[in-house]
This record gives structure tokens, sequence and C-alpha cells, in this order.
């Protein structure tokens, strides 16, 4: 407590000097930790966001037949249940690639048809409806309903209750060498924004029933989604459905949709940390250039106090709390003015949008405060800070009393 107080008077009754350069250390601590604050919430929720919008778009684990669809999907279902404890949900669904033609412009779609009874157990959509109604009832000219993504509807100028019209190339019953087209009317019950800008893009959802009817598929399947306890688990029940099922049939899970970009946004993580880790080394400098001054100035009361029978060990450790009490104060309010940072990013993303989707895939992120993230820049700063104070430390600790009280 004694080496505390002593502290404190240090800081409150230093020079104007000390006192501009203490705050001025302290500063650059701030700066350089609000720096790490920012870049590990945007990087995490950069991660979290991608991570979600493909979860709730395709779910945890995707399994089709290659080339057809399944013949039997109440036994495969069975069989798939078999390998693996982790699966919780199922839904099938079919998958086609067409096109959707409208006023007079053209372009690439995915049509997916789900199970109305059992895709919400499986996919998180419904959160990410725009405008509309999540619903696929046909009306009452008989055209089916279907719900398209954001940046589909801006391209065409789909509103809802506007009729599109879909064609998809199919190989003809009698000769499997020429092509004819299969079309279809949809109108739009729904709008949806999928957190990703080629998916919104591209996106139409619709009935099972009507995709089967498109596909020309009877009541047949082309797959099952599946939704597993945990999100850790996909790579281990993939690994189990392949080893299981064989070559004929395709198997994905939510990390293989954009692997490298994962990869890539971990990598990218661990080398921001550290490059802006260099910010808060550089101000930990400062601070221990800012005691070596305060030894300096302080010479005469050191002196005293080493003559009334301060140690070396009680000396070193007055200026190693001193340094770790500006680094530390530093790094909380560092970490405080972060946290401010990011939610001013948040706005201002909202407000006036800060990322072109065509480049990220995503056009809007979320901020994530992980605590792993935040305890390693604390804990990273505060050591940093340590190892910075020890040499004036141990400078202020060694010093001759006899010479200081010559000189004062």
């Amino acid at each position: 407590m004694y080496q505390l107080w002593l502290v404190w008077r240090f800081l409150r009754s230093g020079q104007k000097f000390l006192n501009f350069t203490t705050l001025l250390s302290m500063f650059g601590m701030i700066i350089g930790v609000a720096s790490l604050v920012v870049a590990m919430a945007v990087v995490s929720g950069f991660e979290t966001t991608l991570k979600n919008s493909v979860i709730d778009s395709v779910g945890h684990v995707l399994v089709m037949k290659r080339g057809s669809p399944l013949e039997n999907s109440d036994a495969f279902l069975e069989e798939i249940h078999k390998v693996s404890s982790h699966i919780r949900h199922e839904t099938p669904f079919v998958y086609l690639e067409a096109v959707v033609a409208h006023n007079k412009k053209v372009s690439g779609v995915v049509v997916q048809g789900v199970d109305p009874a059992s895709y919400q157990s499986v996919l998180r959509l419904h959160h990410r409806l725009k405008e509309g109604e999540f619903e696929f009832g046909a009306r009452e000219d008989g055209v089916d309903g279907a719900l398209i993504g954001r940046g589909l509807a801006e391209t065409f100028k789909l509103a809802i209750g506007e009729s599109f019209k879909v064609v998809m190339p199919v190989a003809s019953e009698y000769d499997n060498s020429s092509i004819r087209p299969r079309l279809k009317k949809f109108f739009v019950r729904g709008i949806l924004d999928l957190g990703r800008y080629d998916w919104n893009q591209r996106f139409v959802l619709t009935d099972l029933s009507a995709a089967q009817d498109f596909a020309g598929i009877g009541s047949q399947v082309m797959g099952f989604r599946l939704r597993l306890d945990k999100d850790e688990h996909a790579k281990e029940v993939t690994m189990a459905l392949s080893q299981k099922l064989g070559h004929d049939y395709w198997m994905r899970n939510w990390e293989d949709v954009n692997q490298n970009l994962f990869e890539a946004v971990k990598l990218e993580k661990l080398v921001i940390f550290f490059v802006l880790l260099i910010m808060v080394i550089a101000a930990c400098f400062n601070i221990s250039s800012t005691l070596f001054v305060s030894v300096l100035r302080r010479y005469a009361d050191l002196s005293v106090l080493k003559t009334l029978g301060a140690t070396k060990g009680f000396l070193t450790k007055l200026f190693t709390i001193q340094g770790l009490l500006i680094g530390g104060m530093g790094a909380l309010l560092g970490m405080i003015v972060g946290m401010g940072l990011c939610y001013a990013f948040l706005f201002a993303q909202q407000r006036w949008g800060l990322l072109p989707g065509e480049v990220y895939k995503l056009e809007r992120v979320d901020i994530e405060f992980r605590a792993t993230d935040m305890g390693a820049i604390l804990l990273a700063s505060l050591l940093i800070c340590y190892i910075s104070t020890r040499a004036p430390a141990r400078r202020g600790a060694d010093m001759s009393p006899v010479e200081g009280l010559r000189y004062d």
C-alpha cells in the first residue's frame, strides 16, 4: 500500500514536463489498444456474419445424389441418421440452375424448392425477410409464389406481387443432344436479404412441389439439408457421410462453401493483431522513456528514500507499478475508446453503407467483441508494458544515494 501511495504522489506532484510526457505516453497506449480493439472486433464480426449467412441459407451439411434425384428418400434418410448422432433435423430440397427473364433482361439464378413443413428446423431465413410475407402459396390464377434475393429484385425492379418468368434448359426426351427450354412463371411473395451480395443476386426460393413440377421429377427430391447440434461438428459429419455413402453422393458442409475465405480471414486476423501490436510496443517504449526521465528528475527523492532504508527491490517495484499504472489506465481507456469507435462504425455502416458487396460478398458486417480477443489485447499490452518498465525501474533502484544528494 505504501508503494501505491508513493506512486500516486509521484504522478500527482510531478513537474509539468513529467505530467505532459505521462499523458502523452498514456495517449499513445490508448491509440494502440483502440486500434487493436476495432480491428479484432471488425474481423471477428466479418467472420461471424459470413458464417451466419451461410448456415442460415444452406444449413450445416448438404447431401445429394450425383446426377439424378434420390429414388427412395425415406430409406436414404434412415441411412443418414445411422451415420451420426449429431444430426438433429433435416429438410428435403430441389436445386435448379435457371435464368430469369423479365423486362427485357436476363440473369442466371438458382431456384431452390423447400418443404414448408420442415425447412424452418434447418434454415434460418425468416429473420432475413425484408419485404412481403414468408409464404409460397399460389395465386388464384395458379401462378406459384416465390421469395427472391434483394439484389435480384433491384436488378429487375420486381415488387411484391409482380410476376416473372424462369427458363431452364432441359434435354429433349427423344434426343439427348438437343436442348429445349422449360418455362415457369412465379410471382414475388417476399424479398430476402441473405447477407451476401452474390446470393442476393441469384436466389429464388419456392415451394418444394412447385420446384419438383418445374424440374419434372414428380415427388422425388435431390437431397437433404441437415441441422446439427453444434456448428463445429459439420466436418466430422461430412467425413462420416462420405465414408458411408461413397462416391455416388455429394456432400458439402457450411465451411466448404467459402473455405478459402474463412481460412484467409483467420490468417489476416492473426497478421493484423501482430502488426497493430507494434503500435502498443511503441507506446510502451514511450512509457519507458517517461520513467527514465522520472528517475532523473527525482534523483534526490530516491536518494532520500534509499537513505531511509528503501531497498533495491522496493524501488524497482515502485517504478514498475508506476509504469503498469500508466499502461493499464491507457489500455482500459483504449478498450473503451475502441468499443465506442466500433459502435460509430455500425452507425455509419447502417446509414451510408461502407462495404461494396460486389467486392467483399457481404453488404453489412456486424461487430463482435470476443472475450478471447479482448483478453489477448489486454494481456499483451500489460505484458509489453511490464517488460518495458524493467530497465528504468532497475536504473532507479541502482542509483547511488550519495550522488543524488550531492547534486541536489
